[in-house]
């Protein structure tokens, strides 16, 4: 009897870890990746509805922008195929804009794209750019930069390292 019911359970845990993973790999993800240069020192804008924004600065010339798009794992798991095209969407409108030394990463307009996609941002900047970042539900981090930084999350946490009296990060809730 005794091992009747933990072999019973080891088909529970097992068939609930397999229900587990095939949810996790519904999840429909995608990627993107820029590389923008600039004359002299950048002033970036980055503003994202959901997901976290990471700014690096560092020795560079260009500012290199990673972004990682999740689609909801409910609209996934419904229509794959529409995921998969709700991601190409994205990459094909993600507003990004230069304009010499100044780029700008805007928030996603469409309804549909706020609703269902979650856009993670690696940012990398020369490190004496000027940076104003803003998401309205996910963490910002900034670090690494000499000019002036301005860091806002409406819901998420706010990390600016490396702070002098040029750098502002707060967050409401």
């Amino acid at each position: 009897m005794k091992h009747s019911i933990q072999s019973s359970l080891l088909r529970v845990i097992t068939v609930g870890a397999l229900l587990v993973s095939s949810v996790a790999a519904t999840a429909a993800t995608g990627s993107y990746k820029a590389r923008v240069s600039v004359d002299g020192d950048a002033i970036v804008d980055i503003a994202n509805y959901k997901g976290s924004v990471v700014v690096r600065g560092d020795d560079v010339d260009a500012v290199t922008i990673q972004a990682r798009i999740t689609i909801d794992e409910r609209y996934a798991r419904t229509d794959p195929q529409k995921a998969g095209q709700l991601i190409a969407e994205i990459k094909r409108t993600l507003p990004i804009t230069s304009d010499g030394s100044r780029i700008a990463v805007n928030e996603v307009s469409k309804h549909k794209h706020k609703r269902y996609a979650t856009i993670d941002y690696e940012i990398l900047v020369p490190s004496d750019s000027a940076v104003t970042v803003h998401s309205t539900l996910g963490d910002v981090l900034v670090s690494g930069v000499a000019g002036e930084v301005n860091a806002t999350s409406d819901k998420g946490d706010v990390t600016v390292a490396e702070l002098d009296n040029r750098k502002k990060g707060r967050t409401r809730s």
